[in-house]
């Protein structure tokens, strides 16, 4: 799934450029059971470091002065707070202070069940100039954009959901890969003969309203023009955003609804409405997404906290 396909992108990227390096806490472990094709062919390459998140992240900044592309593994997104210091302040302004910027790349999962287990810290890093964000939700997307981080100068953020390959049997497998898959490109994921309602989503919840549309026929009949018809998109990179591209859904449809998988309050929605009202003043907008709580012990009750497939059926079908 997520997870076997960002393997492959490093896999790929490593054989064909030796300056490609993991790092990481239990590094050699993590390529060992996660992929051991990684420590078989490239095992030289796989560097175990100590727990010291804002250190090792530290240490892969002088590593990329030197030539080195580091793929640094931070495990979990809640210990991405560690490392803030050395990912803010010094990663992400070599490209300010340097006349040839470093290649750097710094992945995460959101793993289940709290309360410091499975945060969201990704709105926080896309306003931090100098980073780009990914939040893929499948698997094609997951090494595509892992592709392009280590072959784009900068610095790349890939946060992978470990909801997305726990949930099962409408969980994507599609494992076309090969291709890099560019930041800041929105993908339509199923778009309606006649728009009415623009849903922008990410991560996650991609998937759910995914499942959610397809279960309800009556979003997408177009025999019926009652019918309220929804358009799907899937943002992928949170930072940069493809602001055209919604425009462009905008046109279609005066309603936009965003369903994102982070809290709600200060988020990436809260963006993307201020922008959508800017660029198409009188557009309707919603905003689903959780609440500002601390995530439960429970990973069932972590679930909970997502939107529900009544809450983002009603917030499709019911409009002032």
């Amino acid at each position: 799934m997520l997870r076997d396909a960002i393997s492959q992108a490093i896999y790929d990227a490593m054989a064909s450029d030796d300056s490609v390096h993991m790092f990481g806490e239990g590094a050699s472990v993590k390529a060992h059971y996660d992929a051991p094709q990684i420590e078989r062919d490239f095992g030289s390459r796989v560097h175990t470091l100590p727990i010291s998140e804002d250190g090792n992240t530290n240490f892969c900044v002088g590593a990329s002065l030197v030539g080195v592309k580091p793929i640094v593994d931070v495990i979990s997104s809640d210990f991405m707070y560690r490392a803030m210091d050395s990912i803010a302040n010094t990663a992400a302004k070599l490209g300010a202070l340097r006349e040839q910027q470093s290649t750097i790349v710094i992945r995460a999962e959101f793993l289940t069940g709290g309360p410091t287990t499975g945060q969201h810290p990704e709105a926080l890093f896309a306003a931090i100039p100098g980073l780009r964000v990914a939040v893929p939700s499948t698997p094609r997307d997951a090494y595509g954009l892992m592709r392009t981080a280590l072959e784009t100068p900068g610095v790349s953020l890939i946060f992978e959901d470990r909801m997305i390959d726990d949930e099962g049997p409408w969980a994507e497998t599609d494992l076309r890969l090969g291709e890099p898959v560019p930041f800041g490109v929105i993908r339509c994921r199923q778009q309606a003969m006649h728009g009415h309602v623009a849903i922008l989503t990410y991560g996650i919840m991609r998937q759910r309203v995914e499942r959610i549309l397809k279960s309800q026929p009556w979003v997408q009949d177009p025999h019926d023009e009652n019918n309220l018809r929804a358009d799907l998109y899937d943002l992928r990179s949170i930072y940069p955003i493809e602001w055209k591209g919604i425009n462009l859904a905008l046109r279609r449809a005066a309603r936009l609804l965003i369903v994102e998988p982070d809290i709600v309050y200060g988020g990436v929605g809260a963006e993307i409405a201020a922008q959508a009202h800017d660029m198409r003043p009188g557009v309707q907008v919603k905003r689903l997404g959780a609440p500002r709580a601390v995530i439960p012990a429970s990973p069932e009750l972590h679930r909970h906290l997502l939107p529900s497939d009544e809450e983002v059926i009603s917030a499709i079908t019911k409009w002032d």
